[in-house]
């Protein structure tokens, strides 16, 4: 029986992406293997992050080096198939848009065979089947590629414009997982905002769709949406919201307090039009989660462009906020345009990292008394601690003789900068 490893970087998209080549290649009939051990190597891959993309072609150039079989997946083979030819010529390529025949590449490979799946593919691939890393979390992909063309993507060029999947096979993914016992479900995709734009819905159609046909005990995060799409929809949403299925976590990238820099970016909202959702989600939901991200040192970012940055977390004192410093990323409309120093960047996001460390503990902090239930969802095998998420996607931290799926009450007595002590 052939052995298989998978290793995988960047988003819950790309680990839903695993997911589903693990079980294809079961009913291949692969065995999972550690990477040293295994016949052939899958890295399913990310193009986001100039450090991700590194870590990724260092592992790749050792897998060439000692005559291992690999195959590369994720974005990078759409994304950035120069690179990817240029430093390992031997790696098998199987883009994004093919991982449906993943198994079947696998035995071409291992039989001597060269495999590079390439181009446009429409797979629902809400419908195929997966191997789930955790029992009781489903990570659902809801649709391929966004609407939105901003000039320092690099996914864009690998998932292409929206598809998404039709709701009734999301609907019926959601209903067999509950009867599987899973308790949290993740709907993932490159922008949940604009899910079903392509299909005459919205993804408050979505929503209602799975909290009025989907019963049982179970709670829905809907992942990242961008704020173009959010605005349009806000009533719409926050009704959708108070659902008792849904978490109160909203992720929402604004990438830069400046107008000016948004428009460079190529991002369709305003910095107020990120300020309007906020207000509107905490006057709805007083106590609720909203995340968002940062880029600091985008080409023509000035000192009073960051500084807009800054106010506006200020402002608006998200629970959390991915900083990135930007990064160059091949074959995009940003890397033409007029790059900062280093230094500069480096700097910028360090300012605004340790601005949002602080400030995400103080969120935190005014959870201190709180009482309510939690979803136990995970286990720290290091510090032998339990972690459950309530009602507002916030991590707990717990102590006790649980399991995974499990519901419990607790108090929250202390909070530190990324989770609640119970």
């Amino acid at each position: 029986m052939p052995s298989y490893s998978i290793t995988t970087y960047g988003c819950s998209n790309n680990q839903a992406e695993s997911e589903i080549m693990e079980a294809l290649l079961r009913k291949k009939g692969f065995s999972a293997a550690p990477a040293e051990q295994a016949d052939i190597v899958i890295l399913n891959t990310c193009s986001v992050k100039n450090v991700t993309e590194n870590k990724i072609l260092h592992a790749a150039r050792e897998l060439q080096t000692s005559n291992k079989k690999f195959i590369l997946t994720g974005c990078m083979p759409e994304a950035q198939y120069d690179v990817v030819k240029e430093v390992v010529p031997e790696a098998g390529i199987v883009s994004t848009h093919h991982i449906d025949k993943i198994g079947e590449a696998a035995e071409s490979m291992l039989n001597g065979e060269y495999v590079e799946i390439l181009g446009k593919a429409r797979p629902v691939k809400a419908s195929l089947p997966k191997i789930r890393k955790n029992p009781v979390i489903d990570i659902i992909p809801i649709s391929s590629g966004c609407k939105s063309f901003c000039t320092f993507c690099s996914t864009k060029l690998a998932k292409g414009d929206l598809f998404s999947y039709p709701t009734e096979i999301i609907v019926d993914a959601v209903k067999k997982a509950i009867t599987e016992g899973v308790k949290e479900f993740w709907l993932t995709s490159q922008d949940n905002g604009c899910y079903g734009c392509d299909r005459n819905k919205d993804i408050t159609d979505l929503i209602n769709e799975i909290t009025s046909n989907a019963d049982g005990d179970y709670m829905l995060r809907i992942g990242m949406m961008n704020p173009e799409h959010v605005v349009k929809l806000l009533p719409k949403l926050l009704e959708a919201y108070e659902n008792e299925h849904v978490f109160k976590f909203f992720h929402l990238p604004v990438q830069s307090g400046s107008d000016q820099i948004l428009k460079k970016m190529k991002r369709r909202h305003t910095a107020e039009d990120y300020v309007k959702i906020v207000e509107e989600i905490r006057s709805k939901f007083l106590l609720s989660t909203i995340w968002t991200d940062m880029i600091c040192g985008f080409p023509e970012e000035t000192e009073k462009d960051f500084q807009m940055s800054m106010k506006l977390l200020e402002r608006t004192q998200p629970d959390f906020s991915n900083v990135s410093a930007y990064g160059n990323r091949p074959n995009t409309l940003a890397a033409r345009m007029k790059q900062l120093d280093t230094a500069v960047k480096k700097e910028r996001t360090r300012r605004m990292s340790d601005f949002v460390r602080g400030m995400s503990e103080r969120q935190n902090k005014k959870w201190v008394g709180w009482s309510g239930k939690i979803i136990i969802d995970e286990f720290n095998t290091v510090k032998q601690t339990w972690i459950g998420r309530n009602f507002a996607y916030k991590s707990v931290v717990v102590k006790g003789n649980y399991s995974l799926g499990q519901s419990i009450d607790v108090k929250i007595t202390d909070a530190a900068v990324s989770n609640l002590m119970a």
